[in-house]
């Protein structure tokens, strides 16, 4: 199940109000940085999680022996186009933008990589697409963000197009039927249910009452008083089904919880879901029918496994699909590391001898279905920007109380 350690962090996030910082900048960047007959520099951002341990505690193995050996046993089959993959490493503390600036400032700056990929949160991609002029591979995308990157930039992440394809699903699943809907959302949000989220229901010819949260990620005591007048006001006009989109589902389901108004919940992402899921406290029968959608990896796809056996035989991780709360997560480190590291070789070959920031860019369209680890073939959608990816139906299971996701993806 795609970066469910991820959740842990998106709930610590949201209970941190991070203040943003600056970073420095630099033009004209040679285009060939990093890249030299026989080497491609690439950088690698991970979590750093030992920083955040008394916050988020999380074992999801060690990065750079991963990375390291997904790399080495790359380079060990000819690299890419004859050249080998020299990994320069960053960890980066999740708390407040300032660590990842530096990490930035660092591979770009001193390490003076090709390009960089790993682990993104929020906005960080930006420093080096925008500010920096180099490649990305990761990372969470949005249109606007997308529109300001001078460098190529390709992710397996969800981004805004996800959100379509939730709408589509979830409208299969009959999530929408029946009674009355509401719609609220979050003020992150707002240019996602625009252009993206409220096109996809008018295109099921679905309708509710919409309701946005004015106040700013971080304040979540303004985020629940508004959430809980929005609520009260759902609850007079009989809405009894609510679709929250963005960030504040926890803030939803927390106003919610002091109160006896039972909706069902539906998240446009089950990541949110999940959030309210782990987070200490929540009342779980705030969920009892909630349900949410998202793209997913396939623990089994013999590529992944593939990748794994190859991380296992340097490191000694065992690979566990559902492993018990408190207990190492190595599959969810390693599967970061394998579709990251997939993803950039596979682009870079396309790419073609001559790699330079110009070649990479057009590299996606060139390549053909691509192999990754997890998902198998995908294929790159110029339209959207990104590679098609199965999406799932989450619903949450009282017995495990847990989002159990849909053997099969939708149609």
């Amino acid at each position: 199940m795609m970066r469910r350690w991820l959740v842990g962090l998106t709930v610590f996030a949201l209970l941190v109000a991070a203040a943003p910082a600056g970073a420095a900048t630099r033009s004209g960047s040679a285009t060939t940085h990093g890249v030299t007959p026989k080497e491609i520099k690439l950088g690698v951002t991970y979590v750093d999680l030992e920083a955040i341990r008394a916050q988020v505690n999380l074992d999801i193995g060690n990065f750079p022996k991963m990375y390291t050996a997904i790399l080495d046993d790359l380079n060990a089959k000819g690299g890419i186009n004859g050249r080998k993959v020299v990994p320069a490493f960053a960890p980066i503390n999740p708390i407040g933008t300032t660590p990842s600036q530096q990490a930035c400032v660092k591979l770009v700056e001193d390490e003076k990589v090709f390009a960089v990929t790993g682990f993104f949160l929020g906005d960080a991609p930006m420093c080096y697409v925008e500010q920096y002029e180099t490649p990305v591979v990761g990372g969470t995308q949005s249109a606007e963000q997308l529109a300001r990157a001078k460098a190529p930039w390709f992710t397996l992440e969800p981004g805004d197009h996800v959100a379509a394809q939730a709408v589509d699903a979830l409208t299969a699943d009959g999530a929408f039927k029946g009674g009355k809907l509401g719609i609220i959302v979050s003020n992150d949000a707002k240019p996602l249910y625009d252009n993206v989220v409220a096109p996809a229901l008018k295109q099921h010819k679905v309708s509710g009452t919409v309701a946005s949260i004015a106040a700013t990620q971080g304040d979540n005591t303004a985020i629940e008083r508004e959430a809980g007048a929005i609520l009260e006001r759902f609850k007079s006009e009989g809405v009894n089904k609510i679709l929250v989109v963005g960030q504040d589902f926890l803030g939803v389901g927390n106003a919610l919880s002091n109160t006896t108004y039972r909706p069902r919940l539906i998240a446009l992402s089950e990541t949110f879901l999940r959030s309210y899921l782990v987070n200490p406290g929540s009342n779980l029968d705030v969920v009892k029918d909630a349900i949410g959608a998202n793209i997913d990896v396939d623990f089994n796809e013999p590529g992944l496994q593939d990748c794994f056996k190859v991380i296992t035989k340097a490191t000694g991780y065992t690979m566990q699909d559902t492993v018990p709360t408190g207990q190492p997560d190595y599959a969810q480190g390693a599967e970061i590391a394998c579709r990251a590291s997939a993803l950039f070789a596979g682009l870079a070959k396309a790419a073609g001898k001559k790699l330079t920031t110009e070649s990479f860019a057009k590299a996606a369209e060139k390549a053909g279905p691509l192999e990754i680890p997890g998902s198998g073939k995908v294929t790159y959608d110029k339209k959207t920007h990104t590679f098609e990816q199965p999406v799932f139906i989450y619903r949450y299971d009282a017995a495990t109380k847990t989002a159990v996701r849909d053997d099969k993806p939708t149609a």
